[in-house]
C-alpha cells in the first residue's frame, strides 16, 4: 500500500493547485518542494490573468496577495531613440479586474500554505532525484537513497523539468524550446510610482516592448509591471540569437533596457531589491509532451503550457488550470481505484478541451513570428522613421502617409520578398 495517494513535485502555481485540490478532495497528498521556504526560488515579478483561481478559492482576490490591477497595457517597440507603442487604458479592466500584478515569492508562498490548510503535507527544501518505478509503472519518487511511495506523481518543477528529462517523460531542452528571462524588482514609494505611470486607486500597469536597438541578429522583449510600491522590470531574450553572437551577454541586455532613455525615468531613485533570471517556456504546442502516463502527469511550466504572441503573455493562468485539471483526474482514479495510462488519460482530455491548449494549437507557429528579424529589427526601425517623417516640420510640403511609408520601405535594407511573407504570417499567426 503506497504512503500516500499522491505526490506532487514542485510548489508554483501548478503544484499547490493540484495539492489543493486533490487535498480537498480527501486524498492524502504530499508536496516537495526545493526552496525554502515555497517561493523562495520563484522569479518575482508577472502578471495573473483570468480567473483561474476561483476555482479553488472563490474568495481569492480578498485574500491572495494581489499587487495591483491591470488597467493599462502597452505593447511597442524601442529603437536607440525612440518608444512606438500601443498604450490602451480602460475603465472596463477596473470594473472586470481580469489581470493583477503579482510577485511570485509572496504568491506561491500564499498557494503552498493555501495546500497545507485543505490537508496537503508540504515538505520544502528538499530535491527530488527522480521517480520510483515498479513494472513500467511510477509508484513514487526518491530523494538520495530514500524512496516515498504514492498511487500518482504529479510533475510540476517548472521551465527546467530535469525529473521529468531524466526520466525520458520528456525530450531535452533545446535553444528553440526556452529562452532566458532577467527580472529586476526594484523598490519606489507607491506615490512615486502612481505619478511616473498616471495610475491611482490600485490601478497597474502591464507593458511589454520589443527592443529594436540590439545587434547581431540578437532578439529580446522587455517589460514593465507595476507593484504597490516595486517595479518588475526584465527581458526575455532569444538563446538561439545569443549564442549565435556569441558577444553580447543577457546581462548586457538588462543594462541597455533599464537604461533606455524611455524607460531609464521610470526606475530612476528606485532601490534594488532583486535579480534573477529563469528560463521562458517559448516551444508552443510542439513543445508540449505527452501529458500522462502510467502513475504520473505533467502540469504547469513542466509541460511548456506558456503562451506570448507578443502583446499577451499567458503562463500562471495555465499552470493553475493543468494543476486543477490534474488533480480532477487523480480524484477520479481514486474513485475507481485504478491510475493507469488510461486512467490518468482523463487528465490529456480535460487540458485538451482547456484554454491552454485551445489558444496553443490556435497560435501554433507563433514564435515564428514573435522571434523573427521583421518584429525585432525592421519594424521597430521602419514605425521610427515613418512617424518621424509624418510629424517632423521642415517647412517643406506635406506628403500623404503611404507616401512616407513606401519611401521608407524602399529605402530599407530588408528583403522585400522576405517581408511579404512574414507580413503574412503575422497576420495569419496572430
Amino acid at each position: 500500500m503506497s504512503e500516500f495517494d499522491a505526490i506532487v513535485v514542485g510548489a508554483g502555481p501548478a503544484g499547490t493547485s493540484a495539492a489543493s485540490k486533490m487535498a480537498s478532495s480527501g486524498l492524502n497528498v504530499l508536496l516537495v518542494e526545493r526552496g525554502d521556504p515555497p517561493g523562495s526560488k520563484s522569479v518575482s515579478g508577472g502578471i495573473l490573468w483570468g480567473r483561474e483561481l476561483s476555482n479553488l478559492y472563490p474568495d481569492w482576490e480578498k485574500s491572495a496577495p494581489l499587487e495591483r490591477f491591470i488597467s493599462n497595457k502597452v505593447t511597442g517597440f524601442l529603437t536607440e531613440d525612440s518608444y512606438v507603442g500601443i498604450d490602451f487604458k480602460t475603465k472596463k479592466f477596473e470594473r472586470e479586474k481580469t489581470g493583477y500584478s503579482v510577485l511570485r515569492t509572496r504568491l506561491d508562498g500564499w498557494m503552498a500554505k493555501k495546500a497545507k490548510e485543505a490537508g496537503a503535507t508540504v515538505i520544502t527544501g528538499i530535491t527530488v532525484d527522480g521517480l520510483a518505478w515498479e513494472d513500467k509503472k511510477v509508484v513514487g519518487i526518491r530523494q538520495a537513497d530514500d524512496t516515498i511511495t504514492s498511487d500518482v506523481v504529479v510533475l510540476a518543477e517548472g521551465a527546467n523539468p530535469r525529473v521529468a528529462i531524466d526520466e525520458g517523460l520528456r525530450a531535452p531542452i533545446s535553444d528553440k524550446d526556452v529562452a532566458i528571462g532577467i527580472k529586476q524588482v526594484v523598490k519606489l514609494s507607491e506615490q512615486t510610482i502612481n505619478e511616473r505611470f498616471n495610475l491611482r486607486n490600485g490601478a497597474g500597469l502591464a507593458a511589454e516592448f520589443s527592443l529594436g536597438f540590439l545587434k547581431n541578429g540578437v532578439m529580446a522583449g522587455g517589460f514593465l509591471y507595476t507593484n504597490k510600491d516595486t517595479i518588475s522590470a526584465g527581458v526575455v531574450i532569444d538563446i538561439a540569437g545569443l549564442r549565435k553572437d556569441n558577444k553580447t551577454y543577457s546581462f548586457d541586455i538588462m543594462d541597455q533596457f533599464i537604461n533606455h532613455p524611455y524607460i531609464a525615468p521610470y526606475l530612476e531613485n528606485g532601490q534594488l531589491q532583486e535579480y534573477s533570471a529563469h528560463l521562458v517556456c517559448e516551444g508552443g504546442i510542439n513543445y508540449v509532451p505527452k501529458l500522462y502516463g502510467n502513475g504520473y502527469v505533467i502540469a504547469g511550466d513542466s509541460a511548456g503550457l506558456s503562451f506570448s504572441n507578443g502583446m499577451v503573455i499567458q503562463g500562471m493562468n495555465y499552470a493553475i488550470a493543468s494543476g486543477i485539471s490534474a488533480a480532477k483526474a487523480a480524484v477520479k482514479c481514486k474513485e475507481k481505484g485504478h491510475y493507469g495510462e488510461s486512467d490518468l488519460a482523463y487528465y490529456d482530455e480535460l487540458m485538451q478541451h482547456s484554454q491552454a491548449i485551445e489558444d496553443m494549437r490556435k497560435f501554433k507557429g507563433i514564435t515564428g513570428v514573435t522571434w523573427s528579424p521583421m518584429i525585432h529589427e525592421f519594424l521597430p526601425k521602419f514605425a521610427e522613421n515613418v512617424l518621424h517623417d509624418m510629424f517632423y516640420e521642415t517647412g517643406e510640403p506635406k506628403k500623404h502617409l503611404f507616401e512616407i511609408a513606401m519611401e521608407n520601405l524602399i529605402g530599407s535594407r530588408y528583403d522585400k520578398k522576405k517581408l511579404l511573407l512574414e507580413s503574412y504570417r503575422m497576420m495569419r499567426k496572430m
